[in-house]
């Protein structure tokens, strides 16, 4: 009896000390010394691997879990700081929960109907407690000019914490 041998040989991964795995076209090792050699390289790059946390594989699965419920609005927002060209705006809300991520949000102009531009600023969330501070830097102002905004804030996934406040007022020096 005569086992079939295909024409084309199969692919073999050869492993040498020092180097990365190459593929090699070989049929003159065994498979058995083939997998003596692999598997103990891909065991150790698997094992490398589970010790990296893969951020963005966390924000999506923790992304897909909705909010608690909608957080509010607790303190501000106020003017922290405002010169001639910048200005921050400071504001807290109850804990959010969701994503870890979330953006505070300043939509702002020189109109009170129109607040047509908008700033925004990454907080990362803290389980432990109870309330998020955020504070939005607002860069490019004219000087001595009266500025109009409101804020809000959103998850990483752009979903609303539910927080919106009323129009205030700051001016620039």
């Amino acid at each position: 009896m005569h086992w079939y041998r295909p024409s084309v040989k199969p692919a073999a991964l050869v492993l040498r000390r020092g180097d990365f795995p190459r593929l090699r076209i070989s049929t003159r090792e065994p498979v058995v010394t083939l997998m003596k050699r692999f598997i103990p390289t891909f065991a150790v790059i698997v094992a490398i691997a589970g010790l990296i946390q893969w951020r963005s594989a966390d924000e999506l699965a923790i992304a897909a879990v909705p909010a608690r419920k909608a957080a509010r609005l607790t303190t501000g927002p106020e003017l922290e700081t405002a010169t001639d060209g910048l200005a921050i705006i400071r504001w807290t809300i109850t804990n959010p929960g969701g994503t870890d991520l979330h953006y505070g949000i300043v939509h702002y102009g020189t109109d009170s109907k129109n607040l047509d531009q908008v700033a925004r600023s990454p907080n990362r969330r803290n389980f432990s407690h109870p309330d998020m501070n955020f504070r939005v830097r607002i860069m490019g102002l004219k000087s001595t000019t009266t500025y109009y905004y409101r804020v809000e804030s959103s998850g990483a996934t752009d979903v609303s914490d539910g927080v919106s406040s009323p129009v205030r007022t700051f001016k620039t020096n």
